[in-house]
């Protein structure tokens, strides 16, 4: 889908959630997400940082999903997806091993749309160095069902990625085909037709204003609780004390009722009293 905005010289780390071992300059952009199948949206940050002397270049990719009810809460953090690949005697991409955490967020193109960069990254920095042989390993497989077997391996051809097979199935392991970055196939937007690339600087101003607008209801909210409790537990007290005056009452005029009982009863039960004679 249409771009937006792509390189917004604006610098957010502090806003964004993040690692806390990690303060290298990250790139950010901000796309959303459309999921038809649960009829929602998901806000997406991608941050890239690039690193290394030359020959030795590598980079680094984060993507999170932000929540406006919990963008300022630095310790809410929830990673989607994290990529690396570096440049040594050839172009390393990855350990076989792209997974999106989340299982509501996969089906999503967002591990294309990262891996997308990588891609990118690689036929710019090393064009004509050789890819590094991607190995598909039997126990990733495994982990995430057979299922998911074919969608693996169509993940890597969209990159022109291929892999030495033998069978009409694909195999729980196997090694791509030696390749050169050159040949390697990034994508347009256009590719990913549930994302939009969104403006990065509004789209933060937006978070922000609304989770300071949740923050200012919650407060109000946490004050309105505060108030209620108050005055329920002034109400309680004013119970217990009528309750405890009641009773102190009773325990003083009881020996005077026992005292005119007693009395009121002798009276009663005199003999000759009402003209009867015990």
């Amino acid at each position: 889908m249409k771009s937006e905005n792509v390189e917004p010289e604006v610098d957010i780390w502090e806003r964004l959630p993040s690692r806390a071992d990690d303060r290298r300059n990250y790139a950010w952009r901000m796309y959303r997400i459309h999921d038809a199948t649960r009829n929602c949206q998901h806000i997406l940050a991608i941050g890239t940082a690039q690193s290394g002397d030359l020959g030795q270049e590598r980079i680094d990719l984060v993507a999170y999903r932000l929540e406006a009810s919990r963008f300022s809460m630095m310790g809410k953090k929830e990673l989607v997806c994290q990529m690396s690949a570096r440049r040594s005697f050839g172009v390393k991409l990855t350990n076989g091993f792209v997974i999106v955490e989340q299982k509501s967020l996969r089906s999503l193109s967002i591990g294309s749309l990262c891996f997308n960069e990588v891609v990118r990254w690689a036929r710019h920095v090393a064009p004509n160095d050789a890819v590094l042989p991607i190995t598909l390993l039997a126990s990733h497989a495994n982990s995430y069902g057979a299922e998911n077997l074919e969608r693996r391996f169509r993940f890597y051809r969209q990159f022109g990625i291929r892999f030495a097979v033998e069978g009409p199935l694909p195999p729980l392991q196997a090694e791509s085909k030696p390749m050169k970055a050159r040949e390697l196939l990034s994508h347009e937007m256009s590719k990913f037709p549930n994302v939009d690339e969104l403006d990065f600087a509004g789209t933060i101003l937006q978070l922000v204003t609304k989770s300071e607008k949740l923050a200012a209801q919650s407060e109000m909210l946490d004050h309105d609780v505060r108030r209620l409790n108050g005055a329920l537990e002034r109400l309680l007290s004013e119970q217990r004390r009528r309750g405890e005056s009641g009773l102190r009452f009773a325990r003083h005029i009881q020996v005077p009722l026992l005292c005119i009982a007693f009395i009121f009863g002798a009276i009663i039960f005199r003999s000759g009293h009402f003209g009867i004679t015990l």
